[in-house]
């Protein structure tokens, strides 16, 4: 079996919205007919793959992939003004519902969320979770420039953590993006860093020590983490300013969180974070279909770890079903 964390869906309705002008963000057609989504000087290109199924399950069986899970991708909604955020959201949400109702065997997703407002995005959690199926949410790292320990996305933790369900923190970029504007640095390198900070703050300032149930995922192995972890633990014991509300070191908190492998393709830093946080937190994500995504060669990576069987098959996807409750 395996489960494909880590992948990307906009929706057709979402690209709809976007070239009526009726968003922040912006459909940018090229002479060659491609697509792109833009803002603030970062873009994603549009595969077919990102608002068609047929594609989708064309690559699943090309690579034996048994599940896939849906993710909304950048910018996110959050980007928008809060009333059409929300609106935005539902709109995704539903046709997240609907292909995953066309193929609940192969296919499931995470809800896309208002986090410009964070009641509204409370109650789409539970909506989408509770009334249409879907099986978590999606954070990203930085919400607009705050960091994700403000106080007012606490009732959206305290609501994940009663639903039993991941909150998937996919990287976004950094406020301080203007030295990454030159090569793409700021998915390269500024997506890896934003990662490790968002887990920071969630870490000093106690989410994960108030809510022992909830479940974050971070996209492309923490970013950091599994490296810095050792000299969190040590600015902890050294730095009054790190010991805050914390009754543990930094290091027990980050391996509670789940750790996916997109865009990772280095079995060195794959093992430095399976070392961290154990075989039961790893699950296998491919990035699909973004330009940086590579299904054949994460899947090979995986395999070619020195890893017991049983313990390839949890990262591959015994890990996710179990997270995601699929049946």
């Amino acid at each position: 079996m395996i489960i494909d964390f880590h992948t990307h869906f906009y929706t057709q309705a979402y690209l709809n919205e976007l070239e009526r002008g009726s968003a922040r963000a912006q459909l940018v057609r090229a002479q060659d007919g491609t697509q792109r989504i833009q803002l603030d000087g970062d873009y994603s290109l549009i595969d077919p793959a990102h608002v068609q199924v047929a594609p989708i399950l064309a690559v699943m069986a090309q690579h034996q992939v048994t599940h896939q899970l849906l993710t909304f991708s950048i910018p996110g909604l959050q980007v928008e003004e809060p009333a059409q955020g929300v609106r935005l959201a539902q709109l995704v949400n539903d046709e997240f519902a609907a292909v995953v109702q066309q193929h609940p065997t192969q296919l499931s997703a995470l809800a896309a969320l208002p986090l410009q407002d964070p009641t509204a995005a409370t109650m789409e959690l539970d909506r989408a979770v509770t009334q249409l199926g879907l099986r978590g949410g999606q954070l990203f790292s930085n919400i607009n420039g705050n960091t994700l320990d403000d106080k007012v996305f606490w009732p959206l933790y305290a609501r994940a953590a009663e639903l039993d369900v991941p909150l998937f923190i996919h990287p976004i970029s950094p406020p301080y993006i203007e030295n990454m504007r030159n090569y793409r640095m700021a998915p390269m390198m500024g997506f890896m860093f934003d990662t490790a900070l968002a887990a920071a703050h969630l870490v000093f300032s106690g989410v994960m020590q108030s809510f022992p149930k909830l479940k974050i995922v971070l996209g492309n192995l923490g970013g950091a983490i599994p490296y810095l972890a050792g000299r969190m633990d040590r600015a902890f014991a050294a730095y009054p300013e790190s010991q805050g509300v914390l009754a543990q070191a930094p290091s027990v908190y980050l391996k509670r969180m789940y750790y996916e492998s997109a865009g990772m393709p280095d079995a060195g830093a794959l093992q430095l974070a399976l070392d961290f946080a154990g075989v039961d937190q790893m699950m296998f994500g491919s990035d699909f279909p973004q330009q940086i995504g590579d299904v054949p060669s994460s899947i090979a990576l995986i395999q070619s770890l020195p890893l017991a069987p049983d313990a390839k098959a949890k990262v591959l996807g015994g890990n996710a079903a179990k997270l995601l409750h699929l049946p």
